[in-house]
């Protein structure tokens, strides 16, 4: 399969171990299948980007699949997205919910290779702090995880992918406004979702209700 990275620098193979703990899953290679969006973040850079181009064979690693629209899938993803993510005092501000969250819902990555699940970025991010503070239904984060259609990541977490991962080639992407204009506009789609959330759909609150002896 072919996958895409947009890079402020220009590398041919990424080191495993190294990274930041707190991205969506922790330290890995994040990818994408689609050009167009390796593209649009390689673009936001002051001096511009480059798209490198890989490939890899799935059929050799192990899959964690979380693109799906399920309700576990998603409340699983957040789960993850949550603990990685959240700093000390996000995690406070929440930590009941949260050390439920990882009781019902946490998932053993390290017996998997790659994750293939929703993009995260610092906005997308912010709708899933709305969903664990009870400011925003599953529904409508489900909604809001569409927004740009960012589609799914590929991460790379295991020291095998990394060793299977192979360096294709690279383009050079000047930089845009375009990541901005990206942003600005889901974050208006995201407030009109938030507006219109309703009060009769599923709020983690009620997920939480459903082990009234926990």
């Amino acid at each position: 399969m072919v996958l895409y990275y947009g890079s402020a620098t220009l590398f041919t193979k990424p080191t495993f171990g190294v990274g930041n703990s707190s991205n969506d899953y922790g330290r890995g290679f994040y990818m994408t299948p689609d050009k167009k969006i390796a593209d649009l973040w390689a673009s936001k850079f002051p001096h511009g980007g480059y798209n490198l181009k890989f490939k890899i064979d799935l059929n050799k690693l192990r899959i964690l699949y979380l693109n799906t629209a399920t309700e576990k899938d998603v409340i699983s993803w957040i789960t993850l997205l949550v603990t990685h993510r959240f700093d000390k005092d996000e995690y406070e501000k929440s930590k009941e919910t949260i050390e439920w969250l990882k009781r019902h819902y946490n998932l053993n990555i390290d017996d998997y290779d790659m994750i293939i699940g929703y993009r995260a970025d610092d906005s997308y991010f912010n709708y899933s702090s709305e969903f664990v503070q009870n400011n925003l239904s599953l529904e409508a984060l489900s909604m809001s995880m569409k927004l740009g259609k960012l589609g799914l990541q590929y991460a790379l977490i295991s020291k095998k992918a990394f060793q299977l991962l192979e360096f294709v080639s690279y383009t050079v992407v000047e930089h845009s406004d375009e990541y901005e204009t990206f942003r600005l506009k889901t974050l208006n789609e995201f407030r009109e979702i938030k507006k219109q959330d309703n009060v009769n759909n599923t709020f983690i609150r009620d997920i939480i209700r459903r082990y009234p002896h926990d």
